[in-house]
């Protein structure tokens, strides 16, 4: 969605605080017309850990990545290679 790409843009400029208010408005839309258990869903909400994790709120990124994870595991099984990259966001908070 547009307030993705436009929270991607703020997250890489290093403005973590207007990049989450995007993540935030995109993820009660995605959760209001695609349900919790979309894909889009947990993609949003690794976006959103990864800011976090930025912001040094580990505790808090590792819980978006755990429900990024339960989402992803039930909808495209523990092979696919978006459930790999949020192990590896999970180990990178980890080890912080």
């Amino acid at each position: 969605t547009t307030y993705n790409n436009m929270a991607a843009v703020l997250n890489a400029q290093g403005n973590y605080d207007r990049a989450m208010e995007l993540y935030e408005k995109c993820l009660a839309i995605e959760l209001d017309t695609l349900g919790p258990g979309h894909p889009d869903v947990a993609s949003t909400n690794s976006n959103m850990a990864s800011v976090l994790a930025r912001k040094s709120n580990y505790d808090r990124a590792m819980e978006l990545y755990e429900t990024c994870l339960a989402v992803l595991l039930d909808t495209l099984g523990p092979g696919h290679r978006n459930v790999a990259s949020t192990y590896s966001c999970m180990a990178s908070v980890l080890n912080a």
